[in-house]
């Protein structure tokens, strides 16, 4: 892969994790915020019991987000590490090249096409045997 290919994937990653980054501190903004200022009463608790129900589903939420988009950040990271060892495009398991096609539909995969669904066949295998 030429050096303007993957400066294209490059910038595009750096992006991707400008957005992640966006919003795993968000979520860390609206956790550092008190329950005082998250309820909006003076007492620091919710009135109902419906409301700490909410608030607390809430945070599950977002608690499930925070993971998701963390294991995010690291994926990306890994991509971007790939390009800077110069690695990037190149499948982790077989070394061959990974498509165009391919880095386009997932800028941060690791694996080429087939090498990816052969992982997956035996993880389904691996699942229907226990």
């Amino acid at each position: 892969m030429n050096n303007e290919k993957i400066e294209f994937y490059k910038n595009i990653l750096l992006s991707e994790r400008g957005k992640v980054v966006k919003i795993i501190d968000g979520i860390d903004k609206r956790w550092s915020k008190t329950i005082r200022d998250s309820v909006g009463d003076i007492s620091a608790y919710a009135t109902h019991l419906a409301d700490l129900g909410t608030d607390s589903n809430e945070r599950e939420k977002e608690t499930y987000m925070l993971e998701r988009e963390v294991r995010n950040l690291k994926i990306i990271d890994q991509a971007l590490k790939r390009v800077y060892d110069n690695t990037y495009g190149i499948c982790n398991f077989c070394g061959k090249d990974i498509s165009e096609d391919r880095l386009r539909a997932i800028p941060f995969t690791e694996f080429c096409i087939e090498c990816k669904r052969n992982e997956e066949r035996i993880n389904n295998n691996n699942r229907k045997n226990y």
